[in-house]
């Protein structure tokens, strides 16, 4: 008896369905896992060592280790992008909106060396500084999408949405705790959501195929 193989003509790509991109590379999921967590890591001791001084000026540990923070933010963007978390229609330009008001945040800390204040800033500046608040609120939006389009299952589902509801948790930790209080319910919100998140990436890539 002999055999005959035939060549499929199936494309295994094609079996995902409409607007299900093919899942990125373990390698691809691990960065952005280690730039995540070790840059929120980066940021929650810069925000400790700093504490209530960041209330009279611009300080670089603070301003570094920020910019640290925004990229593993911008690659957790990327991510979701790539995986269409968001959804494969006007979702994905959520994302893409994200990648540029964090960029934004980016360039004015690399800007920012120099100035003692931020009552200093030129206008540009100024205009820039409204990139921190708005890129927050945008990763809580973002969150918000992920787990209502449910492309990533269990809590991977809602893991960016607590990632997003650092901004209005360290709000009202400042409201209800004071400053000093508050500096440490960040750094704590931080590790608890971005590092956690980020070093699950790093060690199981496959969760983000759904």
């Amino acid at each position: 008896m002999s055999v005959h193989l035939t060549p499929s003509g199936v494309n295994p790509e094609e079996t995902r369905g409409p607007g299900v991109p093919p899942a990125p590379s373990p390698g691809r999921v691990r960065l952005a896992g280690l730039l995540l967590a070790a840059g929120a890591a980066a940021w929650a001791v810069g925000t400790v060592i700093v504490g209530d001084r960041i209330q009279e000026g611009i300080h670089a540990l603070d301003t570094i280790t920020g910019m640290a923070f925004l990229v593993g933010v911008a690659a957790l963007a990327l991510l979701v992008l790539a995986t269409r978390a968001t959804g494969a229609g006007k979702g994905r330009a959520l994302p893409v909106v994200l990648l540029v008001v964090l960029a934004g945040a980016f360039v004015l800390n690399a800007a920012s060396f120099g100035y003692a204040t931020h009552d200093e800033f030129p206008a540009p500046l100024m205009i820039l500084d409204a990139c921190w608040p708005l890129g927050q609120l945008l990763l809580l939006v973002l969150g918000v999408a992920v787990a209502v389009v449910g492309r990533y299952r269990g809590l991977l589902r809602w893991q960016p949405l607590l990632c997003g509801l650092w901004f209005p948790v360290s709000m009202v930790a400042q409201i209800l705790l004071g400053s000093t209080a508050s500096v440490y319910a960040s750094a704590a919100w931080l590790v608890v959501a971005h590092c956690v998140l980020g070093v699950r990436l790093v060690l199981r890539p496959g969760v983000v195929a759904g």
